[in-house]
């Protein structure tokens, strides 16, 4: 009998270090990082054991300067670190700004956009799993919903009917926070019950009452309780679920990898974060330890030497 649950493991913002910003110690600030990305999304895997692995955008920190080769590079590191072609799991990844642009006007290039979907597939597409359609979309924040993508988009939606209880829309920049001009014939048209969200690197929950057009923050940086759950049978309400960055390089306190269980028996959500160590606090130890050693050496080097002058000037006195 299949199970009426979908497990999610959510991943945003992993921005691989690129080859050009980090100078003379970028090889080992690339391999550190790649290390605590490849270890911490191994052990959230193996705990979890998702159904659908989603990846939220911002794949790569330098994906606009990138060179073809560069990005080759780039995404075969990306492939070692998260190992996420399990035959037995299903996974979405979606671009953000610093792949593709969109973060400000000058920066849109449709031939980022066109490398990105030749590595990771179609960026406006739509999946069918059970009960579940995800909706894969790229509305940067100077997309009008009304006009550019929109035909696109709804040819997605209109060659496969809604018969999914859940529609999740993925994107990675906000969607509930824009002007109600867009919000409202978004809202209205995609029918979405949960929005998922990459770009601030912080975690939130975002309810959208359709009636009243008005957001309210059910969370904010961390959750109340240790699991959160989203009662999806009220269609006057869309939730905008913004997941934190699971990178130690975005410098914020809070980082991690967001779970969440989609019930289609009882069409409800429930999350849950599972945090990830501060890196940096290690690292500091480890600097500490490493200057602390240095002195041992350098003493010790000093002392023996001391010893060694007194030992030949005593051997001329005899």
């Amino acid at each position: 009998m299949r199970s009426s649950v979908e497990k999610l493991l959510l991943v945003a913002d992993p921005q691989l270090i690129g080859e050009k910003d980090e100078g003379i110690l970028g090889f080992i600030t690339r391999r550190e990082a790649d290390r605590y990305l490849a270890k911490t999304f191994a052990q959230a895997n193996a705990y979890v054991k998702p159904d659908w692995i989603v990846f939220l955008g911002d794949i790569f920190d330098e994906g606009l300067s990138a060179s073809d080769d560069e990005f080759k590079r780039y995404f075969e590191r990306f492939n070692l670190i998260f190992d996420y072609k399990n035959h037995e799991q299903r996974y979405i990844i979606i671009p953000g700004d610093n792949d593709v642009g969109g973060e400000y006007y000058g920066d849109r290039q449709p031939i980022l956009r066109e490398r990105f979907r030749n590595y990771f597939g179609r960026i406006i597409a739509l999946y069918h799993q059970n009960d579940i359609e995800f909706l894969k979309l790229d509305m940067d924040m100077f997309d009008s919903f009304t006009e550019g993508k929109h035909n696109t988009i709804m040819e997605q939606i209109q060659n496969r009917p809604m018969t999914a209880n859940f529609r999740i829309i993925l994107n990675h920049w906000p969607i509930l926070t824009r002007t109600a001009r867009f919000i409202k014939p978004f809202i209205n048209e995609l029918e979405p019950n949960i929005i998922l969200k990459g770009d601030s690197h912080h975690f939130s929950i975002i309810s959208y009452d359709r009636i009243n057009m008005i957001n309210k923050y059910l969370a904010k940086e961390s959750l109340s309780q240790s699991i959160f759950s989203l009662d999806l049978n009220q269609k006057n309400f869309v939730y905008e679920i913004s997941v934190p960055t699971c990178s130690y390089r975005m410098g914020v306190q809070r980082i991690g990898y967001v779970v969440l269980l989609l019930d289609s028996e009882s069409k409800t959500a429930h999350l849950t974060i599972l945090s990830t160590p501060k890196r940096y606090i290690a690292l500091y130890v480890y600097l500490i330890y490493g200057i602390l050693g240095i002195i041992f050496i350098i003493l010790t080097s000093l002392f023996s030497r001391r010893n060694l002058i007194r030992l030949v000037m005593f051997s001329r006195l005899i």
